[in-house]
């Protein structure tokens, strides 16, 4: 699960693009970077771009602890995601999504870039 994490001092947004099949490890491994990122930018919201996402490996209890992981992290987190291409991954990002929400994370599905970003400006 490649990943890239990048902050554009013009918007104030920390953006993570993350590509390829969603394993565990590597989940914690971005969620900590971009939670480290988030925290030096003094940032009040993040961009998660998952257009090329796979969840062809998880299981809904992957989904369900990702979800809770973030939420766990950093309760009032304002996140914005772009939601996969493939059904099964955008469904997963969705169900993910909506188990941070109920613990606390401020999240939002977008299909594009653009859309998440008008959003996080708002």
């Amino acid at each position: 699960m490649p990943f890239s994490i990048s902050y554009d001092p013009n918007d104030g947004i920390v953006c993570v693009q993350i590509s390829g099949d969603a394993t565990h490890e590597a989940y914690c491994g971005f969620r900590d970077e971009a939670l480290r990122m988030y925290r030096e930018k003094s940032c009040s919201c993040l961009l998660v771009d998952l257009r090329n996402l796979v969840t062809s490996k998880s299981s809904i209890l992957t989904c369900f602890d990702f979800g809770q992981s973030f939420a766990h992290v950093l309760p009032h987190l304002r996140i914005a995601h772009v939601l996969p291409e493939d059904e099964k991954s955008r469904n997963d990002v969705v169900f993910t999504s909506t188990v941070g929400a109920n613990r606390g994370l401020i999240s939002k599905e977008f299909m594009t870039v653009e859309e998440a970003k008008q959003w996080q400006m708002e």
